[in-house]
């Protein structure tokens, strides 16, 4: 299972594949959506359209944020469990 990681000043996001395209979005151990396609759950991320007040509230700021899946770092397979 793949799991995609973008670190930020308020925690780390976290997009873990759960199944045959499944993939859930988590900030440290808060679940904050479910999502067809890591890419889906990357640009909700990129729209501050998480439902998680504290990343949201950055949409009109000038900072680098991520634009898409591609500028998420340290990719790699989950171990299994």
């Amino acid at each position: 299972m793949r799991i995609y990681e973008y670190n930020t000043g308020i925690g780390t996001f976290e997009i873990r594949q759960v199944g045959h395209a499944r993939y859930e979005l988590w900030i440290e151990d808060e679940q904050l959506g479910s999502y067809e396609s890591p890419e889906a759950a990357a640009a909700d991320v990129a729209a501050f359209d998480t439902g998680y007040l504290e990343w949201d509230r950055f949409e009109n700021e000038e900072r680098p944020f991520p634009i898409d899946l591609g500028h998420w770092a340290d990719v790699r397979e989950a171990s299994p469990e």
